[in-house]
C-alpha cells in the first residue's frame, strides 16, 4: 500500500503530467511539447528517488546502523539515480536534440507542483499541531 503522502504526491504528479500534456501538444509545437513533459517526467523521478533515500538516511540515523546492506544499497541507490540523471539529461538534450530550456521549464513547473503541495502539507501540520 502507498502511504498518504507518497499517494498525495503520485496524483498530484499524474494530474499534473495529464494537464501540461495537453496544455502543451495544444499550444506548442511537437518538439517543445515534449521537452516539457521530458523535464517535468524527469524531475518527478529525481524528486521520488531523493525521498526513498533520504527516508532510507532516516532510518539509519534514526536507528543507528541497521544493517552494511541497507548502507550499501543506499550509495548504490545514490550513484545510480545520479548516473541515471546524468544520462537521461544526455539522451535528452544530444541525442533527441531536446531543448534543455524547455526541459528546465518542465522541471520548474514539477518543483512548483512539489513545491506547493509540500507548503500545504506542512501548513496544515501546523495548524493541527496548535490546536493540541
Amino acid at each position: 500500500m502507498i502511504a498518504g503522502q507518497n499517494k498525495k504526491t503520485l496524483g498530484l504528479l499524474g494530474v499534473g503530467l495529464l494537464v501540461l500534456g495537453a496544455v502543451a501538444f495544444s499550444l506548442a509545437e511537437r518538439g517543445v511539447a515534449l521537452a516539457l513533459l521530458a523535464g517535468y517526467i524527469l524531475f518527478s523521478i529525481n524528486y521520488i528517488l531523493l525521498a526513498r533515500i533520504s527516508a532510507g538516511l532516516l532510518v539509519i540515523s534514526q536507528a543507528g546502523v541497521p544493517s552494511s546492506r541497507m548502507k550499501a544499497g543506499l550509495l548504490f541507490g545514490t550513484a545510480l539515480k545520479f548516473l541515471s540523471l546524468s544520462a537521461a539529461l544526455y539522451m535528452l538534450i544530444v541525442y533527441w536534440q531536446l531543448s534543455g530550456i524547455y526541459i528546465a521549464v518542465g522541471s520548474l513547473i514539477s518543483l512548483l507542483l512539489l513545491t506547493s503541495l509540500l507548503v500545504v502539507s506542512y501548513m496544515k501540520s501546523l495548524g493541527s499541531a496548535s490546536r493540541l
